[in-house]
């Protein structure tokens, strides 16, 4: 009869065995894991490319204090809507929103966008999401970072925002 001291050393060894084994499983594994490029080549579309080209258009404009040619990028129609804290649809809502949220040059700081992404949804509509940071003083409300979601529609005129919204 084996006394009880064996046994338990029999046990502890099995167990510190299973373990170095799983360990070196994981190793192996995440060596595998780091030979594999960590982001995988992707090709964008031409239309997700004319899409990303709007977002940059605007954060250009926009960084040239030009309030207009930002939103020369949406569509002039009726039922284009802008969320900006509250809703405003139609052109005239949308300009008169972001003209009163910045009225001038120092509110509007400097904008920069990332996390780009574009994903077309249909032949004729584009959705663009990202992220953007907004450097400005604090008088005129200080740094901001936060989202933003665009529906695009492929017009005559190229593809114009019919929907955006700021968080």
């Amino acid at each position: 009869m084996p006394n009880r001291r064996s046994v338990r050393s029999n046990s502890i060894a099995a167990f510190l065995a299973g373990v170095a084994y799983a360990a070196c499983v994981l190793l192996a594994c995440a060596a595998v894991a780091a030979q594999q490029p960590a982001d995988k080549l992707y090709t964008a579309t031409h239309e997700q490319l004319a899409v990303v080209k709007i977002v940059l258009a605007q954060e250009t404009a926009w960084n040239m204090g030009d309030l207009d040619g930002f939103l020369a990028e949406f569509k002039d129609a009726p039922d284009t809507q802008a969320v900006l804290g509250n809703r405003a649809v139609g052109m005239t809502e949308i300009g008169n929103a972001f003209h009163i949220n910045y009225p001038n040059r120092e509110s509007m700081g400097t904008i920069a966008y990332s996390d780009v992404e574009a994903r077309e949804l249909g032949a004729n509509f584009a959705l663009a999401t990202g992220k953007y940071h907004l450097d400005r003083s604090k008088k005129y409300g200080g740094p901001a970072d936060g989202t933003f979601t665009e529906v695009m529609e492929k017009t005559p005129k190229g593809w114009q925002i019919i929907f955006n919204e700021t968080t």
